[in-house]
């Protein structure tokens, strides 16, 4: 059965089946009776598509995620989900990978199902080339794009970022006063959160009195096994005596490094790791851990999300303008477990 058959058997017009279907005021309650006593009978359902055009609103919003098999991604996508459904909105997520062709591909694909926002979890659609960047920015003429953790200076695109170099610098600065003088920092990615993190070793590091080019700044992979090898060809080269890791993943790396080292933990060496996942408490010894309270960011994002897609209505039922932060900023915490002597 299909608007056409549902018009025929209620013996009302086809326009005035669109408007029960859609929830249009204007419709008188007989007619609204006669239309939903056929739906009713033969189990009619209207197709989303259709209905969310007769709306203006598909009541969906398109996730971009780089990969779904990250912790901290795969958090962040439930965290989305979970509350953007409580406001009544459905998600499509594409899974891009790191290829930006991908990226833009996605994104596109999006724009085809007419979702009403989007919203791209982690800092790797910050492009360096900021030319790059403009697929995002034209598609924000169209609709709001809301990002987790990356931030791009264009209209109708907002961000909500953990303070990554806040977090990182406190980080630093804890080891040393803690008595720690040969501290390593490893990273894994380039991203704008990953840049951020840098600026925060460096910036400890200067508050510290500690010159920069005697930093010690190293990138591996981001692997268990990956870290723990590179940590070991570091200590090879010149001992530390602390290690700060840009992700809990990396985390677990220093440890395996440590235990395969033979050095006790935290007596020999201190491990601080980044984002505060349950990695961080299920590992032994736990992990202390910078979080990123990613679930307060998530629901910053779908709050602000939903200021811009149901903003309120003046006295003639107009939409009143809305004024939102381009960007807003989570304060990051340290939390102290077994891996430090603070």
């Amino acid at each position: 059965m299909n608007i056409y058959d549902i018009s025929k058997a209620a013996g009302v017009s086809i326009a005035s089946v669109s408007r029960v279907i859609n929830g249009a005021d204007n419709v008188s309650e007989k007619t609204r009776k006669k239309v939903m006593d056929v739906i009713d009978e033969y189990g009619y359902t209207p197709n989303a598509y259709a209905r969310g055009l007769g709306r203006g609103s598909m009541k969906t919003i398109g996730i971009m995620c780089s990969d779904s098999s990250d912790i901290y991604l795969a958090n962040a996508i439930y965290y989305l989900e979970t509350e953007l459904r409580k406001n009544g909105y459905n998600c499509i997520l594409c899974c891009t990978g790191y290829d930006y062709e991908n990226k833009k591909a996605s994104f596109e694909l999006l724009k085809s199902r007419q979702v009403d926002a989007f919203i791209l979890a982690g800092s790797k659609y910050v492009e360096k080339d900021s030319k790059d960047n403009q697929y995002i920015i034209d598609g924000a003429k169209e609709h709001p794009v809301m990002m987790l953790n990356g931030y791009i200076d264009a209209d109708n695109v907002y961000s909500v970022v953990c303070d990554d170099k806040g977090g990182i610098k406190d980080a630093f600065i804890k080891l040393y006063e803690s008595g720690a003088r040969k501290t390593i920092y490893v990273y894994s990615s380039d991203s704008y959160s990953g840049s951020k993190k840098i600026e925060g070793i460096k910036e400890g590091a200067r508050e510290c009195g500690i010159p920069e080019n005697s930093l010690r700044i190293v990138k591996g992979e981001k692997t268990f096994n990956g870290i723990a090898e590179l940590l070991e060809k570091e200590y090879e080269k010149k001992p530390f005596d602390s290690v700060i890791t840009s992700s809990d993943t990396s985390g677990i790396g220093a440890l395996k490094f440590a235990v395969r080292r033979g050095l006790r933990v935290p007596e020999d060496i201190q491990i601080v790791s980044f984002n505060n996942s349950k990695l961080a408490s299920a590992a032994n010894p736990e992990l202390t851990s910078v979080d990123a309270r990613l679930e307060e960011s998530c629901s910053r994002v779908c709050k602000l999300l939903m200021k811009l897609l149901n903003p309120p209505l003046d006295e003639e039922g107009n939409p009143k303008p809305v004024s939102i932060s381009k960007k807003t900023k989570v304060k990051s915490k340290l939390v102290t477990r077994e891996t430090t002597r603070f």
